[in-house]
């Protein structure tokens, strides 16, 4: 209707204007005038069916009509229609091409300037989009939508511009709920809690039962610390939600925020128990009090029923080993082995639980026990250092030697440089009488730590051996002047003096103070019962030596000495069937053949 009215305007216009011409001009022009009409007409024409199919999502063919349209007779209104209908099948170049020509045709067209601003944002030109914006704000400082927009598209990379935008917005529309909307988000997501507090609040007055709304009040309460309004909350509103996932997890989170542990670690049991919750959110649960409980030891039972609760229904590994580490916090170590021993099972993949198992098994001294789980894992972990050296390790105590060599040679190859290895493997060298290779890496790991006593002291036991007296004296020395107490290294040194037969007061000294420390341990009775010996005391020599003896009844060596005490006192036959006997736990010992063979004679 409106063409219609505009046609009949135009013509009448026309009409007025022909009163002082000639018949022949007046036909001239009623001619022209009539081809005007009619490609007036066919351009409405084509531009309705454009709208029509437009309207009906058939934007290809809209676009024909429009350009039909067009075609007959420029108009910024066909360039604006065209635009949106080339972004609405992303033809993106076309669009822009099209808003900008009708906005150059027609520049302060709000509706142009609206989808050219529309096409820039779609185009990632955010820039221009926003000039766009501004500008029709600029002609329009009452167009919310315009405002709207502009906020939105600063909230990405400027989002306290877009703040900006969104409060001015809200002072001339009032509260108003997608932009409260946005404004609360933009708060939130920089950290401006109080003010999203504020913004939740209103929006609440216009919607007081929206339940998400709630939550993001209780989460900002939570994050303000005002953890009192979160629970009064949180409490009128789980009655009627009492299963909501969310609602829970505020709660418990609450009452740990006040402190109050127990109360909030039932809420994460309850979450714990729930299986809509993932599995993934379930150890995270339980990680984070485990973490809390390594900061304070008296959470450690909370964090142990939620773990437990986790585990009752789960086979998890990573559980069952923050299970075993709680029991070895808990001084445990039967229900520690229990839980690493399962999660290594249930982790055959996973080195550091493999790792931590063999640790555990060796310092609880299931040397046994380390060398079976180990010996497995070495195959599917050759190259873990840690598995390395507790498999080389237990072979070692238990006096496997042979065996030990090649995992502690394969820990040291993978850390050359750490001491553990390298004296374990010099002494297992030396018990294999390789003590030329042995030598070699216990003085590598005396370079790396010049003070490590322990090291002197396996070395001057391998110098010793090898009757390099100077050099083993040195080190005995060495070692007591940085420890002048160290039982061992007294002991060693002390037994070493009274195997030469010199300076027997001062190796007896040695030997007492030992023995002090220890009085319990097998080679410091001995020591100092064949110290005894050499200085004549033959009474308590036996007395001491029966002692060590006592405690350690398969050591040969101990056997032997006991037996040539007795030799000394004149009984000869004790001393024949003790050396027999030594020679039963012992068949290589090649003197107690040879004291034998004497008194065969």
């Amino acid at each position: 209707m409106r063409n219609l009215i505009i046609n009949i305007f135009v013509l009448g216009l026309l009409i007025g204007c022909t009163t002082s011409k000639t018949v022949s001009e007046k036909l001239v022009i009623d001619n022209s005038y009539a081809d005007s009409l009619n490609a007036f007409n066919k351009a409405a024409d084509a531009f309705i069916k454009g709208n029509v199919l437009e309207m009906k999502g058939n934007f290809a063919e809209a676009i024909i009509e429009y350009q039909e349209a067009l075609n007959i007779k420029e108009s910024s209104g066909i360039h604006n229609a065209l635009a949106k209908s080339y972004l609405a099948i992303d033809k993106l170049p076309k669009a822009l091409e099209h808003s900008r020509r009708a906005v150059k045709l027609d520049s302060t067209n709000a509706d142009y300037l609206m989808m050219l601003a529309e096409v820039y944002s779609d185009a990632n030109l955010a820039d221009s989009s926003s000039r766009v914006y501004e500008k029709i704000i600029g002609l329009d400082s009452t167009n919310y939508q315009a405002y709207f927009y502009l906020g939105q598209l600063y909230e990405a990379a400027k989002p306290r511009k877009a703040l900006t935008i969104y409060e001015r917005l809200l002072k001339e529309t009032g509260p108003e709920w997608n932009v409260l909307l946005r404004v609360a988000d933009l708060n939130e997501r920089l950290g401006n809690v109080d003010k999203t507090i504020s913004t939740v609040e209103d929006l609440l007055n216009l919607d007081p039962s929206n339940i998400q709304l709630q939550k993001l009040l209780i989460d900002s309460y939570i994050k303000s610390g005002k953890n009192e309004e979160a629970l009064v909350l949180i409490d009128d509103i789980i009655p009627l939600f009492p299963d909501d996932i969310s609602l829970i997890e505020y709660r418990g989170k609450a009452l740990i925020e006040m402190k109050r542990w127990e109360e909030g670690s039932e809420e994460y049991i309850k979450l714990t128990k729930d299986k809509r919750i993932p599995f993934v959110s379930r150890v995270k649960i339980a990680t984070a009090f485990l973490n809390e409980a390594n900061k304070d030891s008296t959470l450690t039972p909370i964090a142990k029923k939620i773990l437990k609760q986790i585990d009752a229904d789960s086979t998890d590994w990573q559980i069952k080993a923050f299970l075993g580490e709680i029991a070895i916090k808990e001084n445990d170590d039967s229900t520690a082995l229990k839980y690493f021993k399962a999660s290594a099972e249930n982790a055959e993949w996973n080195v550091q639980v493999s790792e931590r198992l063999g640790i555990l098994l060796f310092d609880n001294q299931k040397y046994e026990m380390a060398i079976e789980e180990m010996g497995k894992a070495v195959v599917k972990f050759p190259n873990s250092f840690v598995v390395n050296i507790i498999l080389g390790l237990s072979l070692a105590q238990q006096n496997r030697h042979e065996e030990a060599e090649i995992p502690l040679k394969k820990a040291i190859d993978i850390n050359p440089t750490d001491l553990t290895g390298l004296h374990a493997y010099g002494y297992t060298l030396n018990q294999l009488k390789k003590n030329t290779e042995a030598i070699k890496y216990l003085e590598r790991a005396l370079i790396l730590d010049g003070q490590n006593v322990q090291i002197m002291g396996t070395l001057g036991l391998i110098y010793e051996s090898d009757k390099v007296f100077q050099k083993s004296d040195s080190l005995y020395l060495l070692a007591l002047s940085i420890d002048s107490t160290n039982a061992l290294i007294l002991n060693n040194y002390a037994y070493s003096l009274s195997e030469r037969d010199i300076e027997l007061q001062k190796a007896k000294k040695m030997s007492q103070t030992a023995l002090d420390k220890d009085p319990e341990n097998s080679s410091y009775l001995d020591t100092y019962g064949w110290i005894l010996y050499k200085l004549g005391d033959y009474t308590n020599a036996i007395l001491y030596v029966q002692k060590a003896i006592d405690k350690e009844s398969d050591n040969a060596t101990l056997v032997d000495h006991l037996a040539d005490i007795y030799f000394k006192m004149g009984d000869k036959k004790k001393a024949v069937e003790l050396w027999r006997k030594a020679l039963q736990l012992n068949g290589s010992l090649e003197k107690v053949k040879q004291k034998l063979a004497q008194e065969s004679m």
